[in-house]
């Protein structure tokens, strides 16, 4: 055989083999594509059949013990909805249209609790990437036995704060892993997993939901009712009385803060190494002012002074529905750590 056709051979052998690995590569996954599947089992979305939900609710307090909940929604569309939440003392109503929803509380603020719950359930949220925010490469893992695609999500100046997990079978959004951040105290939820899937018409729903803090379950979830509607009460809809309107829309962009002051860590507060974590309910104006501040989160008289005083200061870009600046309730935190 002459030296042409060996090389010819040669050739043709490499080539055949490389092609067989190509075709037993694992097929490439990217970072949009992930959060693109893991979207269409929104639950509160299009494609939800009318169907009445109860999910039991457990928070556990600061010590050990278990506060019960639950949640009822009654779903029609995504433009005609009713949710009730109940955990101890506390009661909100709220009824949804197209531009917004009623809400009817006993008391004007949120308390921290419900804020921490609002995150762990609010799949939207989690798979939405800011508009200063990146993502990463997709990474593989095993866990108990489930092969995951896990994506990044970044600060355009390369910190992580969160990591997203997707069952690589079917795409579904499997847990949640918030950063630490430069304190030591941590996000209130640094956690959140997802499992126990069931299908609720074609999309598949988590009906347990667990938020850590580190290593310890702080809130639990459980759909324990799903009950199809044939024919619904109008009077369920209808603007509550008491109640005060919210708008919101499916592109609604959150506020931003324009204008942040830190508060100055009090002498005496140092002197004494008083530390800790101070919360505020407020409202975002849409001129970009807050209102409504109310402690939520206590720590030192000092400490909540000097948060007060520098909160005060702050200005948003308020949040929008479209062009259209809106109102909205949010929390804000700041922590007082001696190094």
């Amino acid at each position: 055989m002459g030296n042409d056709a060996r090389r010819y051979l040669f050739v043709a052998f490499f080539v055949a083999l490389t092609s067989c690995f190509c075709l037993g590569e694992e097929k490439t996954v990217d970072s949009e594509s992930l959060l693109a599947q893991a979207r269409k089992s929104d639950v509160w979305s299009n494609g939800t059949p009318a169907v009445k939900v109860r999910t039991e609710i457990e928070i556990v307090d600061a010590q050990g013990k278990i506060r019960p909940g639950q949640y009822f929604v009654i779903w029609i569309s995504p433009s005609r909805w009713r949710e009730e939440l109940e955990i101890g003392n506390y009661k909100r109503l709220r009824v949804h249209d197209g531009k917004g929803y009623w809400q009817q509380s006993p008391i004007s603020f949120q308390p921290e609790i419900i804020f921490q719950l609002e995150s762990m359930l609010d799949l939207r949220a989690a798979l939405k990437i800011g508009p200063k925010q990146e993502l990463g490469k997709v990474k593989t893992r095993d866990k108990d036995g489930v092969r995951e695609k896990c994506v990044e999500v970044k600060w355009a100046k390369g910190t992580t704060e969160r990591i997203l997990c997707f069952d690589e079978a079917n795409g579904s959004l499997l847990s949640v892993e918030y950063s630490k951040g430069q304190s030591p105290m941590g996000p209130d939820i640094s956690r959140v997993e997802y499992g126990a899937f069931n299908k609720l018409s074609d999309k598949r729903i988590p009906y347990e939901v667990h938020a850590f803090h580190d290593r310890k379950v702080i809130i639990t979830t459980r759909i324990t009712e799903v009950t199809p509607i044939t024919e619904a009460d109008p009077g369920l809809f209808a603007p509550l009385a008491n109640s005060e309107f919210w708008p919101q829309c499916d592109d609604m962009q959150v506020g931003e803060v324009v204008k942040r002051v830190q508060p100055n860590y009090p002498a005496t507060a140092r002197e004494h190494r008083d530390q800790g974590r101070v919360g505020f309910y407020a409202v975002i104006q849409v001129d970009g002012s807050l209102s409504n501040l109310t402690l939520i989160r206590g720590a030192t008289p000092e400490l909540e002074a000097a948060a007060t005083d520098a909160l005060r200061q702050w200005r948003y870009k308020p949040a929008t529905c479209g062009s259209t600046p809106i109102r909205v309730e949010t929390s804000i935190s700041f922590d007082f750590w001696i190094p």
